[in-house]
């Protein structure tokens, strides 16, 4: 008896662990294990504003670094930003990730930041990136009662997008002399946030100008090797040769004239030039490419600068208060190469603009001059997409 008990029992154990075993591993691939997530880290960001009298070394002694990491981190950043010259006011923010150092960033205008981090072996490291915004197309329409600034303002561009506007078109028309009440604009450009703060807007990204009654247009487009550029709808080049006047805002004091009467020397003579009047150390900008063949004092013309475009045309810019540039020097169109003064046979701070062609002065608000570049044939299909984006807006 005792004997069959024994066995029953070595029997149904078996029968168990056999049970176990195989009902484990036949359902192994039914069973599922809860994975849970990795977890976000958790970034923290402490500021340091830039206050009277700091250096950087005492702003890095104020985060908790020393003279020595502080020189550390501008050998680094040698070619890529100069901390010595940070701003008062502005500020270094140190991040941490999951409460370790990340990086200490630092603005370095409103389109770019300078990063300070550490590679593996705990060395400084410096970098550059651009300030991450949130960017939307806005679009707003505006008309001109006294002023574009004024216009632009009301419509909801800031005074970034309206200098924007103003440069989009800079070579079409002369904002400081045809701008008339009844003009108006549209305009399609980036609205960006920041931090759930409103940033500087970004580019124009499309506009319409109506100009005296005359519809002027423009799309940025970038080729597909990089080229950025603003091209009229049908795809002609905004950009041309020269800029239509040598300063950004300013009012024709005196035209372009065979017969005006001169109010220093008390006779007529020849005005064969347009005088743009602007407050004393206004910048005087280069409206073309070229070389600057004379930049000394001329007699009535006071400080004088004359620039070589090319075989075709000079430029003269005349009454400077001080030079940008020096004789021989290289400028492209844009670039300052003086500031507005009364020397010479003035009476009040202005600009004595000439264009040459051929060694004649013609006037510089009438002339023909040559237009850039139009959209190529292998660009054009590319053009075309990018305006279809925004048919509607040329069409209204």
């Amino acid at each position: 008896m005792k004997r069959t008990l024994f066995v029953f029992i070595i029997i149904i154990a078996s029968g168990i662990a056999f049970w176990r075993f195989h009902g484990t591993s036949e359902g192994a691939s039914d069973v599922v294990e809860d994975v849970l997530p990795e977890p976000l880290p958790v970034y923290t960001a402490k500021s340091f504003m830039i206050e009277e009298g700091d250096t950087f070394a005492a702003v890095m002694e104020r985060m908790g670094y020393t003279y020595e990491d502080m020189q550390a981190v501008l050998d680094a950043g040698e070619d890529i930003y100069d901390f010595t010259q940070i701003v008062l006011g502005k500020t270094f923010v140190i991040r941490k990730k999951d409460g370790v150092f990340d990086a200490i960033v630092y603005d370095i205008n409103s389109e770019e930041q300078a990063l300070i981090t550490k590679d593996s072996d705990g060395n400084f490291v410096v970098t550059k990136q651009d300030i991450p915004y949130d960017v939307t197309e806005k679009e707003v329409h505006g008309a001109i009662e006294s002023s574009l600034f004024l216009a632009g303002n009301e419509a909801g561009l800031d005074d970034r997008a309206v200098l924007a506007l103003a440069d989009v078109f800079t070579w079409e028309i002369d904002f400081a002399t045809v701008i008339q009440p009844g003009d108006s604009f549209s305009v399609i450009y980036e609205d960006r946030i920041r931090d759930g703060k409103p940033g500087p807007s970004g580019k124009i990204l499309a506009a319409r100008f109506v100009n005296q009654g005359k519809e002027h247009t423009a799309l940025r487009f970038e080729d597909p090797e990089g080229g950025i550029g603003y091209y009229t709808k049908e795809g002609e080049s905004l950009q041309k040769p020269f800029l239509k006047a040598p300063l950004k805002y300013s009012r024709i004091s005196s035209g372009y004239s065979n017969a005006r009467f001169h109010p220093v020397i008390g006779r007529t003579t020849t005005h064969l030039a347009i005088d743009y009047a602007a407050p004393i150390g206004t910048p005087i900008l280069a409206t073309g490419d070229g070389t600057v063949i004379r930049a000394s004092w001329n007699g009535g013309y006071g400080n004088f600068i004359a620039i070589r475009h090319n075989d075709t045309w000079d430029t003269h810019y005349a009454h400077l208060s001080k030079y940008a540039i020096k004789a021989g020097d290289k400028v492209s169109q844009g670039d300052v190469i003086g500031y507005v003064g009364s020397t010479g046979w003035s009476t009040g701070p202005h600009v004595h603009y000439e264009m040459v062609k051929n060694g004649t002065k013609v006037n510089p608000l009438t002339v023909e001059l040559p237009a850039g570049d139009p959209i190529t044939d292998e660009w054009r299909s590319s053009f075309d997409e990018q305006k279809n984006k925004y048919t509607a807006f040329f069409e209204n």
